[in-house]
């Protein structure tokens, strides 16, 4: 089996309807407790850091774990979580999907197959990786950006590239799939790798995310350092897109410059993911990602920012720096009773081989003061 400076290598390759709930409008504090029903068929003790790192900490079901979690804050209150690619009854796949209704989860995976886009992925070779998404203006759909990824190396995550960007639409109710809408990658950005919004626009960040077998000393592209806004009328994603060009707006893309780049924390790889928490936009992200010891935290008033450094954290290993590593940081829609932001942290071996592999690969989530 081969060795992996990667997620992993391998050997091989309920519909739920809760009661509606208090709508989150755009004047709602988008980091609120959550309060729909518990409904589920696993729930966790508590939703705060501690209780999601021990909620996430064993298998779910048939989902043993996974990478690049993300949550998203549904209008009639449940959370969608999504995944990158993670394990469902021992079989690998290139995304996952969890809807969250109170203290409760439930995997929406059929038959160990990837929730998204199943039917065109082609294992290990072909796949689709799920990035950020919201709320679509009409209330009754939500938009994820899903990034089609291909290998071009000998084995798996050896020089696979981004080849393609879509817009899937999900039905808020039922989460079922109703659209599948070609978006583009421009350049090399993948606008859509964070989302976020404020009253008036929804912002979309870029991220290259070009990770391994490139030619810098890192492996990763040269365009990970850089991330550059595009907004469009909340929640319009059909909707011209403007983009940030250093001093305002334009509907002109080939004139955006970088909101981040290496000047922040002197990241030579910058996945940032940035949230409006109802008062400021935060920041936060893996200081040089699979690579770095730290992770780091922004706050700038404004979507473009300046983002200014506020917070450093070590890492949170879970075993000796030789053997693990960690990845991806991401917000947490929803405060620790203490009032702290919470936020996540993705988790591996480098060797990914090992039979303690999936006790690692399970997010943890912690709390953070953001003065």
């Amino acid at each position: 089996m081969p060795t992996s400076v990667g997620r992993f290598a391998v050997d091989t390759m309920a519909e739920m309807t809760p009661p509606v709930v208090a709508t989150v409008s755009d004047g709602a504090d988008p980091l609120a407790r959550v309060t729909s029903p518990d409904v589920g068929e696993y729930c966790a003790d508590g939703l705060d850091a501690a209780g999601l790192t021990a909620f996430f900490d064993r298998p779910i079901g048939e989902f043993d774990g996974a990478d690049y979690q993300r949550a998203f804050r549904l209008d009639d209150g449940r959370v969608l979580w999504t995944f990158q690619d993670g394990f469902v009854g021992g079989s690998l796949v290139h995304n996952v999907g969890m809807v969250q209704s109170g203290r409760c989860f439930t995997v929406l995976n059929e038959r160990r197959r990837s929730w998204l886009l199943a039917d065109s992925t082609s294992h290990m070779t072909r796949w689709h990786w799920i990035l950020d998404g919201a709320m679509h203006a009409d209330g009754s759909t939500f938009h994820l950006f899903v990034v089609e990824m291909t290998e071009t190396g000998s084995t798996y995550l050896a020089r696979a590239r981004p080849t393609a960007l879509r817009r899937v639409v999900l039905d808020a109710s039922t989460l079922e799939v109703v659209d599948v809408i070609d978006d583009e990658i421009i350049d090399d950005d993948l606008f859509g790798w964070s989302v976020t919004s404020d009253a008036a626009f929804t912002y979309l960040y870029s991220h290259c995310f070009q990770q391994f077998g490139h030619d810098t000393s890192f492996g990763v592209g040269d365009c990970a350092v850089d991330v550059k806004l595009a907004r469009v009328p909340r929640g319009s994603f059909e909707a011209p897109r403007e983009y940030w060009a250093g001093e305002g707006w334009t509907d002109e893309r080939d004139a955006a410059v970088p909101v981040v780049d290496g000047s922040f924390v002197l990241s030579g790889n910058n996945p940032a993911q940035v949230r409006f928490d109802g008062d400021r936009f935060v920041l936060i992200e893996k200081r040089d990602d699979w690579w770095g010891r730290t992770v780091e935290i922004g706050v700038a008033a404004a979507p473009e920012g300046p983002f200014q450094h506020v917070a450093s954290v070590d890492e949170p290993l879970k075993c000796d720096r030789a053997r693990c590593n960690t990845y991806f940081a991401a917000w947490v829609p929803w405060r620790d009773p203490s009032g702290d932001h919470i936020w996540s942290i993705g988790h591996n071996r480098w060797d990914g081989r090992t039979a303690q592999h999936l006790e690692i690969y399970r997010p943890t989530f912690h709390a953070v003061a953001i003065d």
